[in-house]
């Protein structure tokens, strides 16, 4: 009987102990597989209940209401409180690590029926315990001879669940796996880690060439770390010329500001909807929303944690990516590459769903999580015959707009033009502006558009991305820009007089950000 209750008191502080401690005294004939499987089985259970109680009290005597810092939370709850999200959330958290706790709570939190939460608690708890102990009992000499290899099979295996499953359960990201395969044809839609392997000799090269692993942050010397990574949007956009016909207004703000403050910053600043709100520092495209009412201000101010660049919205229908560099050691600077940004769309023919329309689509399909993410209210709406319907809004890659090589819009006017903005940025010799404009021949002749953002060190020659370019074209531009930003810094680094603003720590935790982001701004508008 001690071991049994021992079992079931062990389930309330660690589920996966408790679940090896039963293997363990099944295999030494302390406990026969009934009664291991009851303590198990009763124990989660019980403390499944409990979870539930404690999230049903804290709803019903609204503790995160009353609790400011806590008050986001509440928010974030009561969007789903509806959602047919949540039952499948339930299920899924009994395999997914870390997951069950705040699922169990905030199914109490939420009041979801008690008994349709009780039949999917003993379901799940059921399946899951017989599984867990007759895999267990089969694999534990296995594991026992070769604990090292079954432990890493385990953790793959259960990342693999943690990203497939919740895929699996969704019907149009199901449909959407199915496609995923077709990323392969083409590098324009290769893994970031794995398309830039080859550029990991030529920057080791490159650094012992320079004597330095860190030439590229000298680059740009007055933001920091040069712009690779990281560097705050406000350190570029606040030098631009505020009547300057390519300046867009442009407005940065402190994190935690509520609603109403941000609303007098917006009047104050003649800024109206729809406008631009974005990270201060950020990367790919991440957090860029066009909010067009108080609900979508409301709600980006709840998701957000950082600083806040606001920007008034460009009503030029066309965007560019304008990628200048200039050697400290030279007075004139040159385009070393032009993007021109098509943002993807689909047509409705009056009887197809948005979503069978993207997956219709030969390339709208291979970035279908995306557009499915974005559109994720829509995709069972069918647009009406003839109808567009925007896909992308932002002009990023990875968030879906169409990259072309835009080389030939290059000329003497355009790149005068550019440099005589650039010049107005401190030290500024390597970056890429992102330009909204009217028609290509007028921004041939420099004239009519305006400065979405402004790219360091970091900057790619992204007109690489155009499904037309070779593989080896594109690695042999990305060598030679990597030369050349190896070069710039070097001579920066020489010629600077003042403090280097190099941040590693701040560089590294960047680094970190963009890697393993996952939050709910990481799809754009």
């Amino acid at each position: 009987m001690g071991y049994f209750l021992s079992i079931i008191f062990g389930t309330f502080i660690l589920e996966d102990v408790a679940l090896a401690s039963a293997l363990t005294l099944i295999s030494e004939g302390k406990l026969s597989f009934f009664s291991a499987f009851m303590a198990c089985f009763l124990g989660i259970t019980i403390g499944d209940l409990l979870l539930y109680l404690v999230g049903f009290m804290a709803g019903r005597y609204k503790v995160l209401r009353r609790l400011g810092p806590l008050k986001k939370i509440h928010s974030a709850l009561m969007n789903i409180k509806n959602s047919s999200v949540v039952s499948s959330t339930i299920v899924i958290s009994r395999i997914l690590p870390g997951t069950r706790l705040p699922t169990y709570l905030s199914a109490g939190y939420l009041r979801y029926p008690f008994f349709s939460f009780l039949l999917l608690t003993l379901v799940s708890v059921f399946l899951w315990v017989l599984l867990a102990l007759l895999a267990g009992r089969s694999l534990h000499h296995i594991f026992m001879d070769h604990w090292m290899l079954t432990m890493l099979t385990f953790l793959l295996g259960l990342q693999c669940l943690k990203s497939l499953v919740p895929r699996l359960l969704d019907h149009w990201d199901r449909r959407a796996l199915l496609h995923s395969w077709r990323q392969w044809n083409h590098f324009e839609f290769w893994p970031a880690c794995v398309f830039y392997i080859p550029l990991v000799p030529y920057y080791l090269y490159l650094s012992v060439k320079y004597r330095s692993l860190l030439m590229p942050l000298y680059a740009n010397p007055g933001v920091d770390n040069g712009g690779l990574i990281g560097e705050s949007k406000w350190d570029f956009l606040k030098h631009l010329n505020a009547d300057d016909s390519a300046t867009l207004k442009t407005v940065k703000i402190g994190k935690d500001l509520d609603f109403v403050k941000t609303k007098k910053i917006l009047e104050d600043h003649q800024i109206i909807f729809p406008f631009i709100m974005k990270p201060d520092v950020g990367q790919r495209g991440y957090g860029v929303r066009v909010i067009r009412n108080d609900n979508d201000l409301s709600e980006y101010l709840r998701l957000s944690d950082f600083e806040l660049i606001l920007q008034n919205y460009s009503n030029l229908t066309n965007e560019a990516g304008i990628f200048y560099v200039r050697k400290p050691s030279e007075t004139k600077g040159v385009l070393f590459s032009i993007t021109d940004k098509k943002f993807p769309f689909v047509t409705g023919d009056g009887t197809t769903p948005l979503g069978r329309l993207i997956l219709k689509d030969k390339r709208a399909r291979i970035l279908a999580p995306v557009y499915f993410a974005r559109h994720r209210s829509s995709l069972d709406r069918i647009p009406k015959l003839g109808e567009i319907f925007l896909l992308a809004e932002c002009g990023n890659h990875c968030q879906g707009a169409i990259f072309q090589n835009g080389n030939e819009l290059s000329t003497v006017a355009l790149l005068e033009r550019i440099e005589d903005i650039a010049k107005t940025i401190p030290n500024f010799y390597f970056g890429r502006f992102d330009v909204r404009y009217l028609d290509r021949e007028s921004l041939m002749k420099g004239e009519h558009f305006e400065i979405v953002e402004v790219n360091g060190a970091g900057s790619e020659a992204t007109h690489i991305w155009d499904a037309r370019t070779k593989l080896l074209t594109a690695y042999r531009t990305l060598f030679t820009q990597w030369a050349v930003l190896f070069e710039i810094g070097s001579q920066a680094r020489d010629m600077q007089r003042g403090p280097q603003r190099i941040q590693l720590i701040k560089f590294v935790l960047e680094c970190a950000k963009v890697a393993f982001r996952r939050e709910a701004l990481s799809i754009s508008s």
